[in-house]
């Protein structure tokens, strides 16, 4: 039954399919004839190939394999089609028939015979056009009924997917007319010209962009496959074929053909149009796609970028470059809005620079919920501010710097009524109350009829945008030599984020209101971005500076008394070279900072844990990295002593300027560790304003000892030097902390010649109730030289002393320096009255060694000693005094 029904199909196509069929291989006929032969199936054979064709890979036999009856007698005896007669030809195919009529007469009266698909011959039938359909050229109604046999013989329709893949189409669009046996094949074969191609594809992108979305199926099926073909064949023969896919130069075209022209840039202008064309679709088809994959990546492999030129600019970002600007037409960008598909009401045209601040005002404006005004210049918003009022809004992002504000671009996020355009026309500049403000645009999402009269008569020149609100989560591409970074645009909000408060003040409701505000400000300004905004309104900004400082005190140049009480946001986190910044802030009265927060757990440079293992203080774990080094050698005690010595060393000798070193050590309960170093620690000599830093936080258990008695620090010349060191400690816990610096290095005539030194030590009992927090801070920029407020004295440090273990030794201090304090100071006026020395002052001698104590925390447990003397050895040779009775507890006295 199945070969019968093979068989009639087979004479049924044989009589129509002679003339358009080119053939599978001889072999292959072969085969099937013998195949059929032996199952007494009327003999038939396929048609042997007599002249390659420049189709060649667009055979029926690829598609699908097409029967040819015995004889070809029907083909010689065919007429032949209009083009192979040298009728001009015309094939058109439309999805998008916009001015299809125009087109159609216009071809028709110019002599063309039009050769059409579907519902675009309907259409031209109906405009009074007569149309060749394509399948009395294939002679096949759109490959209807074909079958599948062999490798593939059709038992069901294919619903005309390949109503144009066939080489009667491809063969008369891509056979060059100047080679002679391509023209043979064609006419042998009954195959006609086509000197005019006109394709558009089918509307994949706004079905797979329409509301609702669509199924993978439908989309599937509203891929072109034949129309790119067409396009591609027509464009690659540009020479012989005109090739035409946007509706736009369908007048340029018959003008081009009324005049029998034969420019070649015209048609390659139109084949490069082609291929543009093409390149699109695909890249929207590949886009889709990828989004249908099961891991959904956010990027891909590789991709597209769809621009379309929306218009030529009168230069670049400098008068010397040329410019335009383009739309991206990528799925992801349909419904983006923003300043590329604004409407431009009035005005000049917009130049490079204008679309780069429209931008960056639209976006910054885009952030606010309440009613806001942006004011930008230059790209960095100068001017914010959110009311309920939007004139009262405008008035005080103006006001915020109104010498940057004239001349710059104003956005809002609602609609600009009359009353707001009137204020817009005729404000007058808060710096001499005279001036009328002048702007480059204004940007909005919408305007009142009244409101954009008003306006338009503000100024001939005034850009006035209307602009939809962005979508958000858009992609994010930068351009570097020879590649581009892509990231996901910068969509996060306040809601998006906890604020914490990490110091031991928590702000209040409106100093968290104020924060917020400031951050969502700091986000739109270039970075390094300092913003200090108040009540809703941003009161000054610093930007674009190399280091954070500097952004700091602009802003709050900008900002002036109304700092005092307001909130400060950083784009980034102060680092602990600048902590300076933070002093700086708090002492112009900022109430709240916020900023992204501190160092990662994972840029620390060293870390130790300490934990009592079979009864013993055992280090379970010790990790270092450049520029610290951590060795902790196993013969620094006698046998039998539980402590871990550890010793700190930097590679080199010393700190380089901009080295940062962080440290985290944690003493387990009952455990005991000494933290030293084998010589002074020295800070190598400043790159600009680079601080060496470094930190420790390190808590420690119940019962636990932490000794930390380093070497001095020693500042070279021009250094700048930064410390931190946090201890947090339970009821019982115990610490031996000594931390010093001398006046730097005698030999080289360096004394106290230093740029910046600072250096913090805050003591907390349960983690955040603080017992001591104590600041020395040594830089030139006071009135007063380092050397001047140091009187001759080359060393200071202080000794803290706290827990239970350590009051013997607390006491034993104490009185050892008040004895030695008695001692100095009875000495008598009339001893020294007449001393030559210079440090002698008003007959008083100046004590070569200062020391005092006092006492700290709850009950006093812990005492701190603070010194000064005029020589390194004499603070040593205290130290080794006053701490040697810890040597049954360290099994050596510290500074031995």
């Amino acid at each position: 039954l199945l070969l019968t029904t093979v068989a009639k199909q087979i004479d049924m196509l044989s009589s129509a399919a002679t003339a358009s069929a080119t053939s599978v291989s001889a072999r292959s006929g072969d085969i099937l004839y013998g195949y059929l032969r032996r199952k007494t199936v009327a003999p038939f054979r396929f048609a042997q190939p007599k002249q390659q064709v420049y189709c060649k890979s667009l055979r029926p036999s690829f598609v699908a394999v097409r029967a040819m009856s015995e004889s070809q007698t029907a083909l010689k005896n065919q007429p032949q089609s209009s083009a192979s007669s040298g009728k001009k030809q015309a094939l058109i195919s439309l999805s998008d028939k916009k001015d299809l009529a125009t087109l159609g007469n216009g071809l028709q009266e110019l002599g063309y015979t039009i050769v059409s698909t579907g519902g675009t011959a309907s259409t031209l039938e109906n405009a009074g056009v007569s149309v060749t359909k394509v399948e009395t050229l294939t002679h096949f109604p759109e490959m209807a009924t074909l079958v599948l046999f062999f490798f593939l013989l059709l038992e069901n329709q294919l619903d005309g997917r390949v109503k144009t893949l066939h080489p009667n189409i491809h063969g008369g669009i891509l056979a060059r007319r100047d080679v002679e046996h391509h023209m043979e094949a064609l006419n042998e074969h009954g195959i006609g010209t086509f000197d005019v191609v006109v394709v558009n594809l089918y509307p994949f992108y706004d079905k797979v962009t329409a509301p609702g979305g669509i199924s993978f199926e439908d989309g599937i099926e509203n891929i072109d496959i034949g129309g790119p073909a067409m396009i591609r064949a027509a464009a690659k023969n540009h020479k012989d074929v005109l090739i035409v896919v946007d509706s736009e130069d369908y007048q340029a075209v018959l003008e081009y053909l009324k005049g029998g022209q034969s420019d070649q840039q015209f048609r390659r202008k139109l084949a490069w149009k082609a291929f543009q064309h093409v390149a699109a679709y695909d890249s929207a088809v590949s886009e889709w796609l990828w989004k249908q994959t099961e891991g959904k990546e956010k990027f891909p492999p590789s991709f597209t970028v769809p621009l379309s030129l929306k218009s030529s600019l009168r230069y670049g970002e400098n008068p010397h470059q040329k410019a335009a600007f383009y739309v991206d037409k990528s799925l992801a960008e349909v419904n983006a809005g923003g300043i590329a598909t604004a409407i431009q009401h009035h005005g000049k045209e917009m130049s490079y620079n204008n679309y780069l601040d429209a931008d960056a005002a639209w976006n910054c404006v885009s952030e606010f919920e309440n009613p806001t005004c942006v004011v930008v210049k230059h790209t960095n918003p100068c001017g914010v501010a959110s009311r309920d009022d939007i004139l009262e809004a405008y008035r005080l992002a103006v006001k915020a710097d109104p010498v940057s504000a004239f001349g710059g671009i104003v956005a809002f996020n609602v609609e600009v009524d009359e009353v707001l355009a009137r204020e817009l026309r005729e404000f007058r500049s808060p710096t001499d109350g005279e001036t009328r403000m002048f702007y480059e645009i204004v940007v909005a999402p919408k305007y009142t009829a009244k409101g954009l009269e008003v306006l338009k008569g503000k100024s001939k020149t005034l850009r006035i945008l209307e602009a939809k609100k962005n979508d958000q989560g858009k992609l994010s591409l930068r351009q570097v030599g020879g590649g581009w970074l892509a990231q996901d645009s910068d969509d996060i909000t306040p809601e998006d984020i906890s604020f914490k408060a990490v110091s031991d003040k928590t702000p209040t409701e409106s100093e968290l209101a104020d924060a917020k505000f400031a951050w969502l400000c700091v986000k739109h300004v270039k970075s390094n971005a300092i913003v200090i905004a108040k009540n809703n309104c941003m009161l000054g900004m610093g930007s674009g500076q190399p280091n954070r400082v500097e952004s700091l005190r602009l802003a709050f140049k900008k900002a002036g008394e109304e700092a005092k009480g307001a909130a400060l946001a950083s784009d980034a986190f102060f680092p602990f070279a600048w902590k300076d910044a933070v002093e700086e802030a708090c002492e112009k009265g900022i109430g709240a900072i916020a900023e992204p927060g501190g160092k990662r757990p994972e840029m620390a440079t060293g870390k130790v844990v300490v934990e009592k293992i079979r009864g013993r203080s055992t280090a379970t774990s010790c990790f270092s990295k450049y520029p610290l080094k951590f060795i902790l050698p196993t013969k620094v005690a006698p046998v039998g002593t539980d402590v871990v010595w550890i010793y700190s060393i930097t590679y080199g000798g010393g700190i380089v300027s901009g080295d940062s070193i962080s440290c985290e050590f944690t003493i387990g309960d009952g455990c005991t560790a000494v933290l030293t170093t084998q010589s002074s620690t020295k800070v190598y000599k400043a790159i600009g304003s680079q601080c060496s830093e470094q930190t420790l936080e390190a808590r420690i258990g119940s019962e636990s000892l932490l000794v930390v008695v380093p070497d001095p620090v020693t500042c070279f010349s021009t250094a700048r030097y930064y410390q931190k060191q946090n201890f947090r400690l339970v009821s019982d816990s115990n610490l031996v902390l000594v931390d010093w610096i001398t006046s730097g290095r005698h030999a080289n005539g360096e004394k106290w010649d230093f740029e910046f030194y600072k250096s913090i030590n805050n003591v907390y009992l349960e983690d955040d109730k603080p017992l001591f927090l104590d600041t020395v801070l040594l830089e030139k920029r006071n009135i007063q030289s380092i050397a001047e407020r140091m009187q001759d004295y080359h060393a200071i440090a202080m000794v803290i002393l706290f827990g239970p273990k350590l009051r013997e030794l607390q006491k034993q201090v104490q009185e050892n320096v008040k004895n030695m304090m008695s001692e100095q100071l009875q000495i008598s006026y009339g001893s020294r009255r007449h001393n030559p020395d210079s440090r002698a002052r008003n007959g008083f001698m100046k004590p070569e060694f200062i020391a005092s104590c006092s006492t700290f925390g709850p009950e006093g447990k812990g005492v701190v000693i603070r010194i000064a003397s005029d020589s390194t050895e004499s603070v040593y040779n205290f130290l080794r005094q006053q701490l040697g009775d810890l040597e049954p507890l360290l099994g050596q006295s510290p500074y031995a």
